[in-house]
Formats: C-alpha cells, structure tokens, sequence
C-alpha cells in the first residue's frame, strides 16, 4: 500500500496498491483525506487487520478510522493519532474532549490521560451560514455561566488544510484562559479546510484572503447578533495560514481590536522564494494575483495593535515576513511589537521548548486584555 495524490497535489491524499500494471487506488467509500499523521495532523499509516484495510480519515475536523471501503472502526467524539495491530488485535491512541490521547486495545481505554483537578469549559460546537449560503461548521468556547455579550477572539487554524476539533486542545491554552476571564473563543473550518469533502478542501486554492473571509466574518455576525459577541470588544489570531489571515483580515476590516499573528505570511510574492514550500505555495497552493492577495499590498488600512510571534528559525513562514509586516506598522505609526523566539522552527509551537510556548500562550492573553479590555495582567 502507498498513499499520495491522484492528479493535483492540492487535493485529497487517496490510498493505492502496487501491482504489477502500476498503481491501483483504493476505493475508501468517502469523499474524505487520507491522514498519515504529521505534527499537528492527526492520524496513522494504513495497516492491515488480518484481511482488513486500515486507514484514518478526517471527517468535519476530526480524524477517525475506517476499514475500506468505508465501515467506521472509531468514530465519534474521537480523534485518532496511531495505530498499530498484532495479529487479530488493533490498538490506537485517540484524543477526546476531556483526554488529549489515551491508548485503547480492541475498544478498551487502557490509559486515563483526563486532568482529575481540572474543570475545561466544554466547546459548542456550531453550524454557521456563509453570505453564499455554504455551511461553516465551527466551536465557541465560552463559559456556560457567562450571560451578555463579551469580549470574542476569532482564532484561524493553519493549513490552510488543517481543521479544529472539538477534542481536549493542549497547544492553544490560552482558549481555555480567556474563557476563564469572560471571553468567548471561536474556531472555524472554512473553506479550505479538511474534513468536509475534496471540493471544499480545495475551494481557497488561489484565492486565499478571497474565497475564506467571508466564513470567518459571517459567523461573528451571526454571534454579535445573538448578543454573545460584543462588536467593540472583537480580536483576531491565528498561526501559520491562520497568521496570514489574521494580518489579511486586520488590512481589510476594521472590526478588530487588537490582532495577533503567528508565524504569519504577509507577503506571498516574498514568501514563495523564501520559505521551504515556496515553490508549491506559488505554483499549487496560492497561484494567483500575489500581490494583490497579500497583507502587505493593504497594511495601510491596519489600525488594529498588533503582537507578532515568531520562530527565529521557521523554515516554512520565515521570519522575514513577520518583520515585514511589523516595520509596515510602525512606519504608520500602529502600535505594534514582535517577538521572535530563539532557535524555534515553524511547529515550536507544538513541540518547542516548554518556555516557548508557555510564554507564546501568556503573551496572546496579556496583548488581548491590554488592547481590547483596557488592562494587562
């Protein structure tokens, strides 16, 4: 079995055999990618149980696994990053609301990773409508308790083909902060995202800022309009892609308080001779207008403050576009601050040291509640 493209390399992973006339794809029965499991994608390489063809796939955010073609093997509120089997046994380590990834044999939870002295705000989550009537799937976390509209974050996933889940979320801490403090915190899947078909996945291929906002902005209206969201009190962040669109967003709405890219892109021209993905970013991911779809073509309508995060050493989104962003801000005369972390590559944020991202988490809340409450903590 391999596992690779069938035509654009934008599009879904599938699954092939080798035989003896070349490649053969393997029918799954879903309209859904391949997850091999990568830093931040969670998922397994195909095995075989017995007879029985093993892959992962993400379906609305979250990663299962199926036996081919198409019979759900784990399913559910879970999100599954290994797998392996032994003969006719399977075993598997799948993250859950409360669990960021016990280990279960044949069914059976044999570990208990859950945070005994520690209440997490539960994630809602929530189908959202596009002006064009495309549904948005996405989660609010907010305290059950809180009443009135409050203080919103818009948090934009990378990717752009990654996706949120609704599973126990140990990277981005600070969700889970701010909602202690009165704030509301949504995460969307827009187009683009996986998990929702090969049509959407592939639905912001060149025209990124373009084809995506619209699922990002719509969403915040509907909340403000609930009276959950107080639209003097919004602000935006994002990793990655997420940073290019928390930078693309503040350049062309002026709804946000206060932004906070990480490991942003603000200059898709400079980016695709730069970064370690350059040549696919220009030719298969962005391949548009470049300048014209990037931050920094718009930053002289940013007036949001803004906190830059950045690895020193990011291959894929390098440094030099957080410092581009940032001297455009300060020659307008935005309040604005970069923090380059020494030594960090693109997933520090993941895997970095403990002081990184600990520091990473407390600098987002403390930027947040200076600019858009009006206090630091």
């Amino acid at each position: 079995m391999v596992a690779g493209f069938k035509g654009d390399p934008t599009g879904h992973t599938r699954l092939f055999t080798l035989e003896a006339g070349g490649l053969a794809e393997v029918e799954t029965g879903l309209d859904r990618n391949v997850m091999l499991g990568h830093s931040g994608y969670p998922g397994a390489p195909p095995v075989l149980l017995g007879e029985e063809l093993l892959f992962c796939a993400r379906d609305g955010g979250l990663t299962h696994l199926y036996g081919a073609p198409g019979r759900t093997k784990v399913g559910g509120e879970h999100s599954v990053s290994g797998v392996s089997v032994a003969g006719a046994r399977l075993a598997y380590v799948a993250a859950t609301p409360s669990s960021p990834g016990d280990i279960y044999l044949d069914g059976e939870r044999l570990t208990d990773h859950t945070l005994p002295d520690l209440e997490l705000f539960p994630l809602e989550r929530r189908l959202f409508t596009a002006p064009d009537g495309t549904p948005v799937e996405g989660f609010l976390l907010r305290d059950p308790e809180r009443t009135g509209a409050g203080p919103l974050l818009l948090d934009v996933h990378g990717g752009p083909h990654n996706a949120w889940s609704p599973v126990f979320d140990g990277v981005h801490l600070y969700h889970q902060v701010l909602a202690a403090r009165g704030w509301s915190v949504l995460t969307l899947n827009p187009r683009g995202s996986d998990g929702y078909g090969e049509a959407f996945y592939t639905a912001a291929v060149g025209a990124w800022g373009l084809a995506d906002a619209h699922d990002l902005l719509a969403p915040i209206d509907a909340l403000v309009a609930e009276g959950i969201a107080d639209p003097d009190r919004l602000a935006v962040t994002g990793y990655s892609y997420g940073g290019y669109m928390a930078c693309w967003l503040s350049a062309t709405d002026g709804r946000f308080k206060a932004v906070v890219p990480g490991g942003c892109v603000s200059d898709l021209t400079s980016v695709s001779g730069t970064s370690d993905a350059g040549y696919f970013m220009k030719m298969f991911e962005c391949c548009g207008d470049l300048a014209a779809q990037s931050p920094l073509t718009h930053v002289a309508a940013v007036t949001a403050p803004t906190l830059l995060l950045h690895g020193e050493r990011d291959d894929r989104c390098p440094v030099g576009q957080a410092e581009q962003w940032f001297s455009a801000l300060r020659e307008r005369g935005v309040p604005a601050r970069l923090v380059r972390y020494p030594g960090a590559s693109h997933l520090f944020i993941i895997d970095g040291r403990p002081s990184h991202r600990l520091d990473y988490n407390e600098r987002i809340v403390a930027w947040l509640e200076q600019w858009v409450i009006g206090s630091e903590s």
